[in-house]
């Protein structure tokens, strides 16, 4: 490990030093001391495979089609990221930025022994009380600017699961249970600050690169490391108070819950109200379960006009409770979200959008998850997540405002996830998961294939670019203008 402790080869006195010894990559290992070392700040760390640090630093959220690395550079400061890029173009070294590590895009195994820049120290959240713009560093996971903003009085949308990354998220859009009030996370931002290939840091804001503005908001990991950014926050529903249920059904009563959520989704949700509708598993007896995990960002006495439909179906369980936003992220479902935080085992995710649930459809994706799950007790940690979240503020921001495409197409997000630990299932998983998705498509109410970003595995590029005749060109030209070596080409790439 290469530390801000001291020096063991003659570098500059403010540079990382050099710890550990290694039989691999000996020459890189000097290399790295002497070249790029004297280069980076005291509070630099540069982390090698026989490092102690090493596996809790690179493990990965998922071991599918995953990225390996020869070393991890922890940068402490925007001087650092940029030298890093520096060194790895240079050295014609595939690199990958990271903070949330949970990306899945099947391009990322693409980068093999290469450089793995933990963004982890650049954590920083920093309220404006004045106006309510929020800074967050290119480290920051969504539990710290959910614990800052709420101990400030404030909110923006968030993804529902604490220990994403904030930005790597929001550069695909940002979707949560709050997008329907204050809309995708990239309709709340005002300013990125961000290193391109170059190792050139810049302002992306509407007045400085604004080109660029329209692309890094959507399709922002195809153009640079992006070290910090302002959101704009609003002030908390009252008392940051958010009405819960979590409901568990019967199989039989399948159809009037789909049907119920397709009232609900017509009428159409309130902006307050978003509903997880999961396909799950009991690990005891592997036979799949209907959840339902039901939030409403304000007062019970509101939400329950919502909830009293669900009720009124009889369900096996019916339990409501208040949480403040902080919380939120831990018990909401049960706590399943911010379970499936847990970095191990093979995830192979694919995702469609669906305008509304076809009954028949979904009784057959049903029964094939039992089936499947009785063939292989080894994916009883899978799940079928349906996001139902409002879509009032979604839709008023304009369509050709950023590279997020599908503001109309979105009514419900679908996340299949198969969760393994066996590396010999992975094509059988594979075929399974993304026929289910096949099937799920031919009936989603949506004449062609839409996908959100973040959500995306092997689509066309049009499924979560947009379809609309101007969109991949306008990206392919600032993918030119940006980054024309296609150093950033490692997550649903734009072709160059």
């Amino acid at each position: 490990m290469i530390a801000g402790l001291g020096l063991l080869i003659a570098t500059s006195l403010s540079a990382p030093t050099v710890q550990g010894t290694t039989r691999l990559d000996t020459f890189e290992k000097r290399d790295l001391a002497s070249t790029l070392a004297p280069r980076l700040s005291s509070g630099a760390t540069i982390i090698f495979p026989q490092d102690p640090e090493w596996q809790n630093v690179t493990e990965r959220w998922t071991k599918y089609l995953a990225p390996s690395f020869k070393v991890a550079i922890e940068p402490a400061c925007e001087n650092d990221v940029r030298e890093i890029v520096k060194y790895a173009v240079s050295k014609n070294i595939n690199f990958l930025a990271q903070n949330g590590r949970h990306g899945y895009a099947p391009e990322l195994q693409r980068v093999q022994q290469g450089i793995l820049i933990n963004m982890e120290q650049l954590d920083h959240v920093k309220i404006d009380k004045t106006t309510g713009i929020v800074t967050v560093g290119g480290g920051t996971v969504y539990e710290q600017v959910i614990n800052a903003t709420y101990a400030a009085g404030r909110e923006m949308t968030v993804g529902s699961c604490p220990c994403v990354g904030v930005l790597g998220a929001g550069l695909g859009g940002g979707h949560g249970r709050l997008q329907g009030l204050h809309g995708m996370s990239i309709d709340s931002m005002r300013r990125m600050r961000v290193v391109l290939a170059s190792g050139k840091a810049i302002n992306v804001s509407p007045t400085e690169n604004a080109d660029l503005w329209y692309g890094i908001r959507g399709a922002g990991q195809n153009f640079g490391v992006v070290i910090e950014a302002d959101f704009q926050t609003a002030s908390q529903v009252p008392k940051g108070s958010h009405y819960d249920v979590e409901m568990q059904f019967a199989d039989s009563k399948l159809e009037k819950v789909l049907e119920l959520m397709n009232q609900q989704i017509k009428a159409p949700l309130p902006p307050q109200l978003a509903v997880d509708i999961v396909f799950g598993a009991n690990t005891t007896t592997l036979k799949p379960i209907i959840a339902i995990n039901f939030v409403y960002a304000g007062p019970q006495s509101e939400g329950q006009k919502w909830s009293a439909p669900w009720k009124a179906l009889g369900p096996l369980s019916f339990v409501e409770a208040n949480f403040n936003w902080s919380e939120l992220p831990f018990k909401a479902a049960n706590g399943l979200i911010a379970a499936q935080c847990l970095k191990y085992g093979f995830k192979n995710t694919y995702s469609v959008n669906l305008k509304t649930f076809n009954t028949a459809t979904m009784r057959a994706v049903y029964t094939s998850w039992g089936n499947f799950l009785a063939a292989h007790p080894n994916v009883n940690a899978s799940t079928i997540l349906f996001e139902v979240y409002g879509q009032q503020a979604v839709r008023a921001a304009p369509s050709d405002g950023s590279a997020f495409p599908n503001r109309f197409v979105s009514n419900i997000l679908t996340v299949i996830t198969s969760w393994y630990t066996t590396p010999s299932l992975s094509r059988t998983v594979d075929t399974w998961t993304s026929n289910l998705r096949t099937q799920m498509q031919a009936t989603s109410g949506y004449d062609k294939l839409h996908v959100y970003q973040n959500y995306a595995h092997s689509e066309p590029l049009e499924a979560f670019y947009g379809y609309e005749s101007y969109r991949l060109p306008r990206l392919q030209a600032l993918k030119k203008k940006f980054d024309p070596g296609n150093v950033f080409g490692n997550y649903h790439p734009i072709p160059v």
